[in-house]
């Protein structure tokens, strides 16, 4: 009788030692959970005043990648625009080429 009581004595301190133990291992969490969120919280909010007051703009790398692709699409413009105008001189060019070299051919 002495062994069963002891049996049950020993079970119930192995039950209350783990329930309490998995009661304080998850406030443990719940603490450290939220003292995280806080954390990232508070650097996000404090980076973003930060970015905000040194003058960040978020948009501002997609705007620089309009302005530069627009700036390329009016630089290809207008070499086309040049080499249209050579193709047209390339008569007169050829001409003057050989004038001169004519020219160089008779002295």
């Amino acid at each position: 009788m002495l062994t069963l009581l002891l049996l049950i004595f020993l079970g119930l301190m192995f039950f209350f030692v783990i329930k309490y133990t998995v009661a304080f291992i998850a406030i443990l969490a719940i603490v450290a959970g939220t003292t995280t969120i806080t954390i990232l919280a508070c650097v996000w909010v404090g980076t973003s005043y930060h970015l905000r007051g040194s003058g960040y703009k978020s948009n501002k790398a997609q705007e620089t990648y309009r302005q530069v692709d627009s700036d390329l699409q009016q630089i290809v413009g207008d070499l086309q625009e040049i080499r249209s105008e050579l193709e047209d001189a390339e008569p007169f060019l050829r001409d003057v080429e050989f004038l001169k070299y004519a020219r160089q051919n008779r002295k």
